[in-house]
């Protein structure tokens, strides 16, 4: 299939313009939030460290034969890299922390990072009296949040077909897996898919290379799937039941039986023993309890939801505070917690009008969360 890809110019142009308005935000706070989680690691040993592997993944091309997409979107990906670090006059250890920062300590580092601020939730229901609802709760640290602007989100058009949102959902160690090129698969199944069935497929015979983030993915004939994937090296997929809902969670499994749930506290238990952290009740048991509480906390909301939903119910679930909804406004949830999360933005897309609401917090220090939201028309 010949697909026409963005023009890589055009792509590091847009990217080299968000870097040079906030270069820290790129090249600075990450690196800092990963030492400010790891009191212990060698600064110095890490980046040496970072350096060797973002040279070896963007040497290890994928086989074109059993990937027959991935050619194109190589030399994309390539270009790309070298306008960006053109553009905004970047070193090679920047190109390093930009591209590769989380799949090295996933992979390799081993640096003792504590939780990180579990992520965001979205779900999808088919039929309320506003007709389709897609909504999701923005939930990161506000330690640098500033208010966005007029939303330009690229699912904004009443007109697609397929509309999609993601969450974090990463592990502190992940095995590392066969490929580690960085596709960008979650852009890659746009240009070849155009509904629920022909993405599950894309994004499955792809899925060695991405993870770290759930995804949601619904389509004009109202068909929608929940995709799980904190790890490489797995993928759940999960259909909705009669009533056509469809959630995803983040940092959690909801099948904690499944191959990756298992794989997954394999792993959460691998790194407690590295570290020794044995207590039950330290940050990371406790930080992923409260993971699993949220999601708990979304499912039932969502199967409680009158047939059809209602708009205001949805509303109330994700905006009001946690526990009596899922909005949550920095509460420490352990002693020894380094970062706070906080829920930055919820908003809620009516596709079948056009209409986004979009509810923000205000600006530091207060960071206070609005009565009333924002309404734009798409």
């Amino acid at each position: 299939m010949s697909v026409e890809l963005p023009d890589p110019k055009a792509v590091a142009r847009e990217e080299a313009e968000r870097i040079s308005k906030n270069r820290d935000a790129y090249l600075k706070w990450p690196l800092e939030r990963v030492l400010a989680d790891s009191p212990f690691t060698d600064r110095e040993q890490l980046l040496a460290g970072l350096d060797a592997f973002h040279r070896e993944r963007m040497a290890k091309i994928p086989s074109a034969q059993k990937y027959p997409e991935a050619k194109a979107w190589v030399d994309h990906t390539l270009a790309v890299e070298r306008e960006v670090k053109q553009l905004a006059g970047l070193s090679d250890r920047d190109m390093a922390m930009l591209r590769s920062m989380g799949d090295y300590c996933r992979f390799r580092g081993f640096a003792r990072v504590a939780p990180a601020a579990e992520k965001c939730r979205v779900a999808y229901v088919p039929e309320s009296d506003h007709g389709r609802i897609h909504f999701k709760n923005v939930d990161d640290p506000n330690t640098h949040w500033k208010p966005e602007g007029k939303p330009t989100n690229r699912f904004l058009d009443r007109n697609q077909t397929l509309w999609s949102d993601g969450v974090g959902s990463g592990l502190h160690m992940d095995d590392e897996p066969a490929e580690i090129f960085p596709l960008p698969v979650r852009n890659m199944y746009r240009h070849y898919c155009d509904d629920v069935p022909s993405s599950v497929e894309f994004l499955t015979r792809y899925s060695p290379f991405w993870g770290s983030g759930n995804m949601l993915l619904h389509d004009s004939k109202k068909r929608s799937v929940a995709i799980e994937k904190c790890s490489h090296n797995f993928i759940e997929v999960f259909y909705p039941g009669p009533d056509g809902v469809s959630h995803i969670s983040g940092m959690t499994c909801r099948d904690p039986k499944s191959p990756q749930g298992r794989y997954q506290r394999k792993q959460r238990q691998k790194y407690l023993k590295l570290f020794g952290l044995n207590d039950e009740n330290c940050a990371d048991n406790t930080f992923w309890n409260f993971c699993e509480q949220l999601e708990v906390k979304l499912a039932a909301s969502l199967q409680a939801l009158s047939k059809p939903a209602k708009l205001d119910d949805l509303i109330r679930i994700f905006t009001r505070p946690w526990p009596e909804g899922l909005n949550k406004s920095g509460a420490r949830i352990h002693p020894k917690q380094t970062l706070t999360s906080w829920t930055l933005i919820s908003y809620f897309l009516l596709p079948d009008k056009g209409i986004m609401h979009r509810w923000q917090r205000g600006p530091l220090p207060e960071c206070k969360f609005p009565d009333k939201p924002e309404v734009f028309t798409f």
